[in-house]
């Protein structure tokens, strides 16, 4: 691969021939990209799509446009083949976030998107919701043994709130006005979080209520209407209030099963543990941490992980994840997480969810899509910064390209299917 760069997005297909006689009655072949046959209604379900996320309407210099696209995609991948690029390391482990995340998602979607029904009421009592701006306090914790524990001061003990913000925030705007948020719409929240916001009553305080994120108690503090409602905004927007009630729904279900796959692990902590290494993470010397790497720190059924082991899983979190760990219970939160993922990817793999033709189908194209992205960013990496030079190696690698490939385009298709 050195010295070669990969063509822009922009080229012109060089070789074109159109048949003047298009078989009827068959699927239709659109193009061939060497032996690769793509028929007209794979073409135009994926020219659909193309101008569905790309806010596209359908002429033909937008039909030439996603017909470039296409074979410039076939000639990336057949690229990758020949200099196997798929045994690459980095693409290896991209692949197999993506697997995993994908093996989740469809058990998910096998354990946890039923089909959710909504009524006539939950539609109406949204639509109000959503023309609606409620001012919001709330108080956070991502444990929930501590959020209940926030309850009962709160409710038996007379503690404050104000007092009690400043103890369960680290954020010192939040600390000092009460966990207060301001004022939001309905669809300025986590669908959740908002679901239970503006359930409530101007002064009304809820119970401890999961999200996304962790655990809250919400207190409404005021809502302001819109009083110019009318009876043709809401048919209107009826189906759209329905999908949206069935995504809280889903949502909430999610929460549900993945907070009971985490209690039934019996996960426990040692405490002592989890202080020292949250506060080694802070501020010790790199060599201080790895005097704690065979310490154990957390035991679940019949496994446990050391300090070592469990910093090893930690690896895997994101930046904006390992931002949230604050706190030790922040620690224990994601090490809680990343056993219960394990889990269920555990369960996902028992139940054979991978040998779902949607899931390998899916799949497959979500391989092809990181293969294009992972080509780019190493032929990106390997051009000059000029950009005259950077043009001058597209143009010879898209020469190239195309000259180890035969393209055969029925321009006729193109320009007169009906969609």
């Amino acid at each position: 691969m050195k010295g070669k760069t990969l063509f822009n997005h922009c080229f012109i297909i060089l070789l074109v021939f159109a048949y003047t006689g298009c078989e009827k009655g068959i699927d239709a072949t659109v193009v061939e990209v060497d032996e690769e046959v793509i028929h007209l209604s794979s073409f135009k379900k994926q020219y659909k799509e193309y101008m569905d996320n790309n806010y596209q309407s359908d002429n033909l210099l937008t039909r030439y446009s996603f017909l470039n696209k296409l074979v410039e995609e076939k000639l990336i991948l057949k690229y990758a083949r020949e200099n196997n690029l798929d045994n690459d390391p980095s693409y290896a482990e991209y692949i197999g976030d993506i697997y995993d995340q994908m093996l989740l998602n469809y058990y998910f979607d096998k354990k946890v998107n039923k089909d959710f029904r909504t009524t006539e009421i939950e539609t109406r009592k949204l639509f109000i919701w959503q023309n609606q701006r409620a001012h919001i306090r709330h108080l956070f914790s991502r444990s929930e043994k501590q959020i209940w524990s926030i309850n009962e001061k709160l409710t038996n003990d007379n503690s404050s709130w104000s007092s009690l913000a400043q103890e369960c925030f680290k954020d010192s705007v939040l600390q000092l006005n009460g966990g207060d948020i301001g004022w939001h719409t309905y669809d300025d929240l986590n669908p959740v979080f908002a679901f239970h916001a503006f359930s409530l009553i101007p002064g009304e305080i809820s119970d401890p209520v999961r999200t996304s994120d962790g655990y809250s108690i919400i207190k409404l503090v005021d809502v302001k209407n819109n009083n110019l409602l009318t009876e043709n905004d809401y048919q209107q927007k009826r189906e759209t209030l329905s999908k949206a009630i069935k995504s809280f729904q889903q949502k909430q279900r999610l929460l549900e099963f993945t907070d009971s796959t985490s209690k039934s692990l019996d996960i426990a902590f040692n405490e002592s543990m989890v202080l020292k290494l949250h506060q080694s993470i802070k501020s010790l010397p790199h060599h201080e941490i790895e005097d704690l790497y065979q310490e154990p720190l957390v035991s679940f059924m019949d496994q446990e992980w050391d300090v070592s082991k469990s910093l090893q899983k930690m690896s895997s979190l994101s930046k904006r994840q390992l931002s949230k760990i604050i706190t030790p219970i922040d620690l224990e939160q994601s090490i809680i997480g990343l056993i219960t993922r394990e889990k269920l990817l555990e369960s996902a793999r028992k139940e054979k969810v991978f040998q779902d033709e949607l899931f390998v189908k899916a799949m497959s194209l979500k391989k092809d899509k990181a293969m294009i992205k992972h080509v780019l960013n190493i032929e990106r990496n390997q051009v000059n910064i000029g950009i005259d030079s950077t043009k001058k190696n597209y143009s010879y690698f898209k020469k190239e390209l195309l000259s180890n490939s035969s393209i055969v385009i029925d321009s006729t298709i193109i320009k007169t299917f009906i969609l």
